[in-house]
């Protein structure tokens, strides 16, 4: 982890995602216009889960070597709450799959996504301030 990154950080990432879908993608009639922003968008959002659950990952002192994967996050996440491993396996269809790599149109897609990021980088700044 980057010793920048923080949950501020994490939130930045979500608001810029955000951005990308309200000032480019060009919403009409529930659909987005421009695949490149929705992917933009979605792999913005992506990255702001992941950095969340980095800087959780250092502060339960979890410091892996290498390139880390998604089951890397998994496993961290079942460790913690059941329920929230849900949550980021739907963030990851939507964000990484659907938006990220796939250019879904659908602005529920990403609606639905932006909300499951939120969800996520909320319980990871909950649990670091315990």
């Amino acid at each position: 982890m980057k010793k920048q990154e923080t949950i501020e950080d994490a939130k930045t990432y979500l608001e810029n995602a955000k951005s990308i879908l309200k000032e480019k993608a060009q919403l009409e009639g529930g659909y987005y216009s421009k695949p490149k922003y929705v992917k933009m968008a979605g792999n913005t959002a992506w990255n702001g889960v992941l950095v969340a659950l980095d800087v959780l990952m250092h502060e339960k002192g979890i410091n892996k070597k290498g390139r880390k994967n998604v089951d890397d996050y998994r496993d961290l996440i079942a460790r913690e709450n059941l329920k929230l491993l849900k949550t980021f396996n739907s963030a990851y269809n939507h964000l990484h799959l659907f938006m990220g790599y796939d250019g879904e149109l659908n602005a529920q897609i990403a609606k639905t996504g932006m909300k499951l990021a939120e969800e996520i980088i909320h319980w990871v700044e909950k649990k670091i301030k315990k």
